[in-house]
């Protein structure tokens, strides 16, 4: 555009001067050549008879062409002026919007710097907060993990206390038992058996079985237990035994009452440390005699959980 507008600049002298050459030559040409028709006409009429006739007409003919010509000259004159005019009139308007173009291009320039100096600093803003979302993510992951191991504590805490309040309710246990709930009488068994004892008289947590004869132990320690049997007036012996699991582990009886002994009692006791689940039973084989005096009995309680 910058080279355009120098170049119709430097274009404009020399139409003007072409113009002004031109102007002055039709002015200085059409006086001559009226003249020159005026004397060409009075020397036609004066040499009429002298046989140049035909070379009057040649400069004639010259001399209009010579005029033709001036007027279209002339005519190329006010074409070319209107064109020049036109000329300035486009150089102008196009200064006008250069200078527009000129001062927007600044404008941009000056806008492009200060985006790219606002971009900047967004990029060394962006940075740190990428940076502090980095060391955030990094703080929010270790606290999940200790939350983590918090939560898993607390359960295992959860579960502590729990067998805790277990073992605490499980360790108030005891029990005391009598075979029969009324009346009086033999229990006879011919083979080692289990002993029902079905009068209770105490049996907190209700870990004796008053219809199996069965103690189950409800946790893990040490436990104390006890049985008694009486014999009366009866032709049989009396052995009785204390088992866990099946497993003998403590016995005691008495031979078969006389006339002169026509009563007997025995007894036996044993502190065993028993596993949860462990069952724990009195068995007898012979009989036994129970009534509210002479009770064969069997009781037992936890001396202390492990």
């Amino acid at each position: 555009m910058k080279t355009y507008l120098v170049f119709v600049l430097a274009l404009m002298p020399c139409l003007l001067c072409r113009a002004q050459i031109h102007s002055s030559n039709q002015e200085t040409l059409s006086p001559a050549i009226d003249e020159m028709a005026e004397g060409q006409t009075s020397r036609t009429e004066t040499q009429s008879e002298g046989g140049e006739e035909g070379l009057q007409s040649d400069i004639w003919a010259e001399v209009r062409d010579l005029r033709d010509t001036v007027m279209g000259q002339k005519v190329e004159l006010k074409y070319l002026t209107l064109r020049l005019a036109a000329a300035e009139s486009l150089v102008e308007t196009l200064q006008k919007e250069n200078r527009a173009l000129e001062a927007r291009m600044t404008f941009a320039e000056t806008l492009a710097n200060k985006l790219q100096t606002a971009s900047n600093d967004q990029a060394g803003e962006l940075g740190v907060i990428q940076q502090k979302l980095s060391t955030l993510q990094q703080r929010l992951t270790i606290n999940e993990l200790r939350v983590n191991e918090l939560e898993k504590q607390q359960k295992d805490q959860k579960v502590a206390v729990q067998e805790l309040q277990g073992a605490s309710r499980v360790s108030k246990l005891a029990f005391s038992a009598s075979l029969l709930d009324s009346g009086e009488g033999n229990t006879d068994n011919q083979v080692f058996a289990p002993l029902i004892y079905k009068n209770v008289f105490t049996n907190i947590g209700n870990h004796y079985n008053p219809n199996t004869g069965y103690f189950t132990a409800p946790i893990r320690g040490v436990y104390f237990f006890r049985f008694t049997g009486h014999a009366a007036h009866t032709d049989f012996g009396m052995m009785m035994r204390l088992v866990k699991n099946e497993h003998l582990i403590v016995f005691s009886g008495d031979r078969a009452t006389t006339l002169t002994d026509p009563e007997d009692s025995a007894s036996n006791a044993v502190v065993l440390e028993l596993e949860v689940g462990d069952v724990v039973s009195v068995q007898l084989i012979g009989n036994v005699w129970d009534d509210q005096y002479h009770r064969t009995t069997f009781s037992g309680f936890l001396l202390f959980p492990l």
